[in-house]
């Protein structure tokens, strides 16, 4: 039997997978192109970004329970803050590879992509 955070089946991931970077990929175009028209910092449009998916995640919170309470939302932040740890946990563990195409990027006169 499938664990319910499990795909159910590679084909289904795979689907998923695909699709999810197609969206991942767009916004982050329309974000940079945004950031570079106003020309935004990097770590401004950063801590931005941030607030927009912690309020997102509070409206998703709010949308998604019939009867929202502010416990049920303070344990939505915390389930949150564990996957934004983990995403940062993820990142770390590619931080070599990640500089390594960035100065590769910057020789061959690039922009890194994220």
């Amino acid at each position: 039997m499938t664990e319910p955070n499990e795909p159910a089946d590679d084909e289904d991931f795979e689907a998923f997978a695909e699709e999810y970077e197609e969206h991942r990929d767009a916004l982050y175009d329309l974000i940079s192109d945004y950031a570079d028209d106003k020309q935004l910092d990097d770590g401004l449009l950063a801590a931005m970004v941030l607030d927009l998916a912690v309020s997102l995640r509070m409206i998703a919170y709010a949308n998604s329970v019939e009867k929202p309470s502010v416990s049920g939302l303070k344990m939505e932040l915390d389930r949150f803050n564990k996957d934004a740890e983990e995403h940062a946990r993820s990142a770390k563990q590619d931080a070599e590879e990640f500089i390594a195409e960035v100065k590769a990027q910057r020789e061959e006169g690039g922009e890194p992509n994220a």
